[in-house]
């Protein structure tokens, strides 16, 4: 792979926190109409003086903090200061939220009385997946076909080829060509993946409908929606994971094809995110409707939402429901249930990543 030149990198970099700027820019907009920064709002303030300027100030200062966070990617960019590049991926991944908590603080004492009452089918939900179990599968028949094809070319793999190359384009990384060595992303593709079908299951299963009193039904409800969403990044996840196990075969990867393929991944995303979000809004366009018992949020109260984030509530026997910050479901972190399925998520492709470093030549 050549050296990558500088304003490679810093267009990379300024690639990156353009996707995050847009990310932060576009989060207050991702809520239920009863909801403003995770909080539980009259259906006037978002288009209040008051309202107006929050979000003004939220999104100033968001961009504010991912500017510093590229800022200290690029000052890390060299070997002597690793620790700021590290500080800074960091820093980009958790830093915007002190805008969002800023934002939330101040839309607090504006939250108005939720409104609790939830209607709700009596007969048990079907946990039907996404286009049958065909359609799940080819995931897996994409991580299959790869590790055949890797096989029936075996003796062509180098016996040491990069994994891994620094921000100046220069490998760091090496591996073997043992089982591991190269079929190690394909494993832990097919743990992600089987994970992900897991949690699509789950989520027709077990997660929370939110119905509002009175509005209409439109097509199929909204965890159906979040299922195809997942299920398509069942999809993507094993074809860029095939693409990673095949790299010793074909080399190091185009960096203009990176950026490319990085886009239109980056697009298909937040297209898909936006046509949830409005599947969820069309699907609660009464609650922004007032009513005597108060506003219709997503039929949770506040103060159970910690940080605006989190959900606990000992009280509900739901064990996923409906995100406040973003677009699709949350863990109710008061049920043990929740921390064992949140562990396996992050033991099991940790384990396979050790696994193929320590076999690593």
């Amino acid at each position: 792979m050549q050296q990558l030149p500088l304003y490679l990198f810093c267009a990379l970099l300024i690639f990156i926190g353009a996707v995050e700027a847009a990310v932060f820019w576009m989060l207050p907009l991702w809520e239920r109409p009863g909801l403003y920064f995770s909080v539980t709002v009259s259906p006037e303030f978002r288009s209040s003086p008051e309202g107006r300027r929050i979000l003004r100030r939220y999104r100033t200062l968001a961009i504010i903090l991912v500017a510093i966070g590229c800022a200290l990617v690029i000052a890390g960019g060299t070997p002597r200061r690793w620790p700021l590049l590290i500080l800074g991926i960091v820093w980009l991944g958790f830093g915007p939220l002190i805008a969002f908590q800023i934002a939330r603080e101040a839309v607090t004492p504006h939250a108005a009385k939720p409104v609790l009452i939830r209607e709700a089918e009596l007969a048990a939900r079907a946990a039907h997946l996404p286009g049958g179990w065909l359609l799940q599968a080819g995931p897996f028949a994409i991580l299959c076909a790869t590790a055949i094809f890797l096989h029936a070319h075996w003796n062509r793999i180098p016996e040491i080829f990069p994994v891994h190359w620094g921000i100046d384009g220069r490998p760091n990384g090496w591996s073997a060509r043992t089982p591991m060595g190269v079929y190690g992303p394909l494993m832990m593709g097919g743990a992600i993946v089987a994970g992900l079908a897991l949690i699509t299951y789950g989520v027709l299963r077990e997660a929370r409908v939110v119905r509002v009193p009175g509005a209409a039904t439109h097509g199929r409800d909204f965890p159906y929606q979040v299922g195809y969403f997942l299920s398509g990044m069942e999809y993507l996840l094993a074809i860029l994971l095939s693409f990673v196990a095949l790299l010793p075969l074909f080399g190091p990867p185009n960096i203009a094809a990176v950026l490319g393929g990085s886009i239109v991944f980056i697009a298909v995303i937040f297209v898909a995110a936006h046509h949830l979000n409005q599947t969820r809004a069309h699907a609660s366009e009464r609650s922004i409707v007032p009513t005597p018992g108060g506003v219709f949020g997503d039929g949770t109260l506040d103060e159970h939402w910690k940080l605006g984030m989190f959900y606990y509530n000992p009280d509900d026997p739901a064990l996923l429901v409906e995100k406040r910050l973003g677009i699709g479901y949350t863990f109710n972190f008061a049920r043990g249930l929740a921390w064992i399925i949140l562990a396996l998520m992050i033991v099991v492709p940790v384990a396979l990543a050790f696994a193929a470093l320590a076999r690593r030549g």
